[in-house]
């Protein structure tokens, strides 16, 4: 099959999403309560994902597999 066994390389694992229409404001409120961890990882290990719906305003977090470990990010 095309593409088997083909390393694709770290995927980024969603940690936490936050929906409209205070999705602003819930983000804030994790990122402060997992601020330590996420101090810990390499700049480049995580991505902050925004985007807009009819809705509003949605947060997606996102952390390489590889820089994930043993630390657990507090969930949604």
């Amino acid at each position: 099959m095309a593409g088997e066994l083909v390393d694709i390389g770290f995927r980024p694992k969603l940690v936490a999403s936050f929906d409209p229409p205070d999705a602003d404001a819930r983000f804030a409120e994790w990122r402060a309560s997992n601020q330590r961890i996420l101090d810990g990882l390499p700049p480049d290990a995580y991505r902050v994902e925004y985007g807009r719906t009819g809705a509003g305003l949605y947060v997606r977090v996102r952390v390489d597999e590889s820089a994930l470990g043993e630390s657990v990010l507090a969930g949604t």
